[in-house]
């Protein structure tokens, strides 16, 4: 005798195995937004603006980010080489930026947001360049 109260043992694990299928499917779609989403800037101090000065000592046009690296110096004259991010190559492109809109040895005032955890790493809002022009740097 057959009841729709206690299905065979062949329907139930088909059961399981859809449910379980629908689960990883729900969990990928839930968990793939997180994967695109942007960082964010919970890294940098946000209360804070810095400038300081330096020489370019490397300029890496890629994504996610672009990236100045320059020896900079800080308010109390100690020079050191910090990592400076700007935003994606789309958005620089859109401001003007290129590959070579700044090379090594470039004298340049970064104007952002110093790392929390006192890193030598600023999130850029504005790089003054050689040419006297000031660049957005950051969405």
């Amino acid at each position: 005798m057959h009841s729709t109260l206690y299905p065979d043992r062949g329907q139930s694990k088909l059961a399981m195995k859809l449910m379980a299928s629908a689960i990883l499917v729900a969990a990928s779609l839930a968990g793939g937004a997180s994967l695109w989403a942007h960082h964010g800037s919970a890294a940098f101090d946000l209360h804070h603006v810095v400038r300081m000065q330096g020489t370019v000592t490397d300029f890496q046009w890629n994504n996610p980010h672009a990236l100045i690296h320059a020896d900079l110096k800080d308010e109390d004259g100690k020079i050191a080489n910090w990592k400076l991010e700007l935003g994606s190559l789309e958005m620089l492109s859109r401001f003007g930026w290129s590959q070579d809109t700044v090379k090594r040895g470039d004298l340049v005032t970064a104007e952002g947001f110093l790392a929390k955890n006192g890193s030598h790493y600023m999130a850029l809002i504005h790089v003054d360049l050689p040419s006297g022009k000031t660049m957005p740097a950051a969405p």
